[in-house]
This record gives structure tokens, C-alpha cells and sequence, in this order.
């Protein structure tokens, strides 16, 4: 590995600067060195050890001149981190500005950057990933890991199954209803009219409301049952592992919470929250409240989701292919830290776009087949 791979990205001070500016840009930057440029150019660089000393002068208005020195060393991009190791150890450095073959300020390297890519442990800040019915598929945005598009796009099908069988247990409870109560529920539903019940008040807004809902929680009960909520359970428990740095064991992983902040549930409670407000015909001032609440609460409503619905205690077979996926990907990310590839394929690497094909063909296939068999168009 080149210590171009490992450099991070550090603020660069002027000489007017006060000593006060510097030190607070160091410790948001979590960086012991910060380059001092004037006239674009980089003439020194200011040490976390010079800002200590002169905070015990803090009575004279110092600047980043008073402090600043020449680097004692800069590392060219290309060298190998084993080599900025021996020189960071050598000299007594807590960090060396890192330069390209040109000179032009690439950024600094720590020791605490040197030790965690010698010993395998550069972890990204923030990972994401996505269950399938296959395993489990992880990603940096730059990086990716785990099974491959096939997979990821037979999650769409799979969603876009649950939804239609969803919509068409709705369409057959409608009917047993109407065939009981001797009401027109179904014919009014797939038409979108309201249904003849003498001397009913209740709208028919709330009527497809009530419809949807029970769609909703019927879907997500199906969801509940497939081998899928196990891979996501195990995909959530390594993401968490990772971010907070612990080694990826099934001791360990199986540790880790099952529920995720950043789940797309949260993301699905959030819309069928203010989709059920929005067609509520309630009081516009009470509409805005709740939306209110909602934007307040829906990360934890997303979590009950999770834990009722999405999510479930993985076997050993669904965690191990979790932790793999999860090697796989730190593996790539250790190799190439800051590999940036082209937006499009930032965004490729996301999986959003496979799961929205998959889904997208799904749902037109399904309807096209109930076209053709005088089926009532499945309503999504």
C-alpha cells in the first residue's frame, strides 16, 4: 500500500491566522499537522505540540507566523507505508505532509493512519448495504462487496411480489366482505368510486385509507416470513460491527443490534406516515401538527418496523454470509481507501437502481398478465 492511498484531506492555515483559528481547525480535523499556504503556496507547516506551547502564552496575540516551521519531512505519495512508518518512528513525528510527484500538497499521514493500514484496520466512516434473497450485498458508494447484481435485483422481484400478493389479498377480503355484508366494496375499489351504503356518513377517503393500511400490513407480514428478514437482520448487525470498529466474528456480530438507523424501513415509515395524514381530510391545522410529530418521530417508528417486520434473528449460515460480505468489503476499502470511481458508477454501486429495475419489471409483467386474464388491474 502507497501512502497516497492512506493520506487525509487536512485544512491549510495562513500565517495572519491567530494560533486560536489553527488549533480549533486541528482538533475538528483531528489532524496533529496543518499546512500554512501563502500566495497558494505551502511555505511551512504548524505542529499540535508549537499550539501547546504557545497556548501558555496566551496573554500575547500570536499567529500561525509566530509558530510555524519549515516540515522536516515530506513524503512522496508513491512511497510505501512501510516506509512512512520507519520515517514517522525515526524522526519522533506524530505526522508527515504527504505530496504528489509534482510537489503540490496531497495531505498528511498520521501514525495512527500507518498503524491501522499495516495491521488491516482502515474502517469506512459509513457503509450501507441491502439484503437479498442470496446473502448479503454491502457498499461504500466507491466500494462493494458481497453477492452481485443478479442478486440484488431479485430483491425488487421479491418486493414487488409481496406487494402484489398484498394487493390481491385486499382485492379478495374486499370481496368476501361484500359477499357477506352484501356491500360493493371491491367494485367500488378497483373503479375509485365510493361504494352505495345507505345511510353511511363515513367518507370514502377513510375507507381507502383503511384499505391501504391493511395493504401496508399485509405486505410487511409477508416480508416477515421470507428468508429475506434473516440475511437483513444479518447485514444490519455487520454494518453496526464495522462502524464501530469490532472484529467481524459471529461472537462478536451476533453482539450487534438488529435494527439499523439508516434502513430503508425508516425511510418506508416515513412515507406511509405522511401519505396516511395527507389523505385523512382532517383540519388542515391538525394536518400540520401531525406532520410536525411525524418529522420528530418517524426514526423510531421505523425501528418498531424493523423489529416487528423487517428484521429478524439471523441463523448461523445467514450471519457467516454477512460476515463475509462484510471482510470482503473492508478488504477492498483497506486496499484502495480512497478509490473514487465515476459518479455513475458511484451510483451503480448502490444497488437502488438494480432493485428498481427488478422491481419496475416485476410489477409490469404482473399487471400485463391480469390484462390478459380480465383480472382487476392490481392496484399499487
Amino acid at each position: 500500500m502507497k501512502a497516497g492511498y492512506i493520506v487525509r484531506r487536512c485544512p491549510v492555515v495562513r500565517p495572519t491566522d491567530s494560533i486560536g483559528k489553527a488549533a480549533e481547525m486541528m482538533r475538528q480535523a483531528q489532524c496533529p499537522l496543518l499546512p500554512v499556504a501563502e500566495n497558494d503556496r505551502i511555505v511551512a507547516v504548524v505542529e499540535d505540540q508549537d499550539l501547546l506551547r504557545a497556548s501558555l502564552n496566551s496573554h500575547q496575540a500570536l499567529t500561525v507566523a509566530d509558530v510555524m516551521k519549515r516540515p522536516q519531512l515530506v513524503v512522496d505519495s508513491e512511497a510505501s507505508v512501510q516506509q512512512v512508518a520507519w520515517l514517522l518512528d525515526h524522526n519522533g513525528l506524530a505526522a508527515v505532509a504527504v505530496a504528489d510527484g509534482s510537489g503540490s500538497l496531497k495531505g498528511i499521514v498520521t501514525r495512527s493512519d500507518v498503524a491501522a493500514a499495516l495491521t488491516r484496520g482502515l474502517r469506512p466512516h459509513r457503509i450501507g448495504g441491502m439484503a437479498t434473497p442470496w446473502g448479503v450485498f454491502l457498499t461504500t458508494g466507491n466500494h462493494r462487496a458481497g453477492v452481485g447484481n443478479l442478486a440484488v435485483f431479485t430483491t425488487g422481484v421479491v418486493m414487488a411480489l409481496c406487494l402484489a400478493f398484498a394487493s390481491v389479498s385486499v382485492l379478495f377480503l374486499l370481496h368476501l366482505v361484500d359477499g357477506l355484508l352484501g356491500t360493493d366494496f371491491l367494485t367500488a375499489y378497483v373503479l375509485q368510486r365510493p361504494p352505495s351504503l345507505a345511510g353511511s356518513s363515513f367518507p370514502w377517503s377513510h375507507w381507502l385509507l383503511i384499505i391501504h393500511l391493511l395493504q401496508g400490513f399485509i405486505f410487511f407480514l409477508t416480508l416477515r416470513v421470507l428468508p429475506l428478514t434473516g440475511y437483513h437482520g444479518g447485514e444490519h448487525q455487520v454494518v453496526h460491527a464495522i462502524e464501530q470498529g469490532e472484529d467481524l466474528t459471529v461472537e462478536a456480530v451476533s453482539r450487534m443490534p438488529l435494527e439499523h438507523p439508516r434502513c430503508g424501513t425508516n425511510l418506508a415509515a416515513l412515507v406511509i406516515l405522511l401519505t396516511t395524514v395527507a389523505f385523512s381530510n382532517i383540519p388542515a391545522p391538525f394536518m400540520l401538527f401531525l406532520f410536525v410529530v411525524i418529522l420528530l418521530t418517524w426514526r423510531p417508528i421505523g425501528m418498531v418496523l424493523q423489529r416487528l417486520f423487517t428484521v429478524r434473528k439471523p441463523t448461523k449460515r445467514q450471519l457467516e454470509r454477512a460476515i463475509e460480505a462484510g471482510k470482503e468489503i473492508l478488504q477492498r476499502y483497506q486496499n484502495l481507501p480512497h478509490f473514487r470511481p465515476p459518479l455513475i458508477v458511484q451510483i451503480w454501486n448502490l444497488g437502488l437502481v438494480q432493485v428498481l429495475c427488478g422491481a419496475s419489471l416485476t410489477l409490469l409483467v404482473l399487471n400485463q398478465m391480469a390484462a390478459h386474464l380480465q383480472f382487476p388491474r392490481l392496484i399499487f
